[in-house]
């Protein structure tokens, strides 16, 4: 197989894959505290560099099933997609395995939590409407530090569990594998 065919197969399978886990696992993947268990996959891009793509597709087809609407499908891609894509720098760098999850652990943490506290209804006003512009000024007018550093804990402590508990082990596995096969 050549690389363009494996590098394509990698992407379709790993945004399959986000979808997939992020649907079977529904209850926990959005809301205040989750652990999007698809976000193991996020730590990918440190050993194969393409499956920033795989993620960020994957997320975005997730995100449609969103109760957060049209804000999760933009920023919440957004930041899967930055996450991605500095986890890809670090394994360029050769840094430690253990860096990996950091991208995604902060950026998911203090991102999505900044729509995800309000638009939840924490600061006594939910709304999770559909409309973008309504959205982010209702974000912006509503927002609460108090309350936005809360979430951005627990979705921390998930992204934590989902990269640092299921991530690193995949890792680990699969550069095992790939040492092996090569």
């Amino acid at each position: 197989m050549n690389k363009t065919t494996l590098y394509i197969t990698r992407i379709g399978v790993v945004a399959a894959l986000y979808f997939i886990l992020t649907v079977i696992a529904y209850p926990i993947s959005f809301g205040q505290v989750q652990i999007r268990i698809a976000e193991s996959l996020t730590v990918l891009p440190f050993i194969f560099p393409e499956t920033v793509f795989g993620v960020t597709i994957g997320c975005f087809i997730a995100n449609l099933l969103s109760p957060f609407g049209v804000i999760d499908m933009i920023f919440g891609t957004l930041f899967t997609f930055l996450a991605a894509l500095l986890t890809m720098i670090l394994g360029k760098h050769k840094k430690s395995i253990f860096l990996a999850p950091l991208p995604p652990v902060l950026l998911n943490a203090f991102g999505v939590s900044l729509y995800v506290v309000t638009l939840t209804g924490l600061t006594g006003n939910g709304n999770t409407g559909i409309n973008l512009i309504t959205s982010l000024k209702y974000i912006f007018h509503y927002f609460k530090l108090i309350p936005y550093l809360t979430v951005a804990t627990w979705i921390g402590i998930g992204e934590a569990i989902a990269t640092y508990a299921l991530g690193i082990p995949l890792l680990y596995a699969l550069e095992r594998r790939r040492k092996i096969v090569v």
